[in-house]
């Protein structure tokens, strides 16, 4: 990232932080009665500040499943020269053939994982089977990316941005959005993304102990799946992205941090 994207990446984070410190210490303040008055037993033997980190722990997760990673994206992409837009509308139009194999396709393995099976998701094959069917009728369908990326040569990117422990229906919706944009799109590229390897950069998904998006992805198989590194390095089309991307919340973090002991905690 150069100077001008870093800097417009802090601000973002920094905005962010600022007003999740603000609503925690403010306009939403902590309060110890309500603990004691939801869970007497554990207040007795667990200390305060314990629940009052959990609270704290748990906007910050919120707040950043709400928008900011997607946000993030489109900031990074400008800055590498592409254009890029949150919350894009692909109209597409499609053979209902294959508009209603893929949703089979997607009910099939939804049925599979509820039933404790391990199928093993191969997008490329599912999506040379369902090209090549074909019939007389077709339907207009639109599909929403939370990030669209147009690339100097032309080239379009679109993401579909979950919590990096996506339920089955997050997991279901993301595959339909990426079938339907890579059958009624063949030229672009359309992904799985999530922002970070809750089982550790450099792991495999599969140690974070979630097997959720394991029914209907290969979640080794970035063709499709991009997480942590590989997506933002993607997103920045560059291979230190993500390292620069750490280094900024960091940056911000030296003041946070520090804002939330003295605000949050009275330290």
């Amino acid at each position: 990232m150069n100077a001008e994207t870093k800097e417009r990446v802090r601000v973002h984070i920094q905005g962010v932080m600022d007003r999740l410190i603000e609503r925690r210490t403010v306009t939403e303040p902590f309060l110890e009665a309500e603990v004691a008055q939801r869970n007497p037993f554990g207040l007795a033997v667990v200390p305060i500040e314990v629940w009052k980190g959990a609270k704290f722990e748990r906007s910050f997760v919120t707040t950043l499943g709400q928008g900011i990673f997607e946000q993030l994206g489109k900031i990074i992409a400008e800055g590498s020269g592409a254009f890029a837009q949150n919350q894009y509308d692909k109209a597409l139009t499609i053979n209902t053939f294959k508009t209603e194999s893929i949703d089979t396709i997607i009910k099939s393995q939804r049925a599979r994982a509820k039933k404790g099976e391990r199928p093993a998701p191969n997008l490329t094959e599912e999506i040379g089977k369902l090209a090549a069917l074909e019939n007389p009728r077709y339907e207009d369908v639109s599909v929403k990316s939370d990030l669209y990326i147009r690339r100097p040569d032309g080239g379009e990117e679109y993401y579909s941005f979950k919590t990096v422990k996506p339920n089955l229906d997050q997991t279901a919706e993301a595959k339909r959005n990426l079938l339907l944009l890579r059958l009624g799109d063949p030229d672009c590229k359309a992904y799985f993304a999530l922002p970070y390897n809750p089982g550790g950069e450099g792991y495999p998904y599969s140690a974070a102990g979630h097997s959720i998006p394991n029914k209907l992805f290969n979640m080794a198989d970035d063709e499709y799946v991009l997480i942590g590194a590989t997506l933002w390095n993607k997103i920045g089309n560059d291979e230190n992205t993500y390292s620069e991307l750490l280094d900024v919340f960091r940056q911000v973090g030296q003041r946070s941090s520090q804002r939330i002991r003295q605000e949050y905690f009275d330290l």
